[in-house]
């Protein structure tokens, strides 16, 4: 698991390069705005498909 740790930390080191801005602040766009924003916007479709699957067993029934 330390393996991987490292490797992703070297992934972004070089991504931050690329992209002309800290680790840092990659790790905040990453998972402080990004990673809560995708899985906020998964919730939301899943409950929103959820809803839909009920309504439609209602009709079938």
């Amino acid at each position: 698991m330390d393996t991987i740790f490292w490797i992703c930390v070297k992934i972004m080191q070089v991504m931050s390069k690329m992209l002309g801005i800290t680790y840092q602040q990659l790790n905040v766009i990453l998972f402080v705005i990004l990673h809560p924003a995708i899985t906020l916007i998964l919730y939301l479709k899943y409950l929103k498909y959820k809803r839909l699957w009920q309504e439609q067993k209602t009709r079938e029934s």
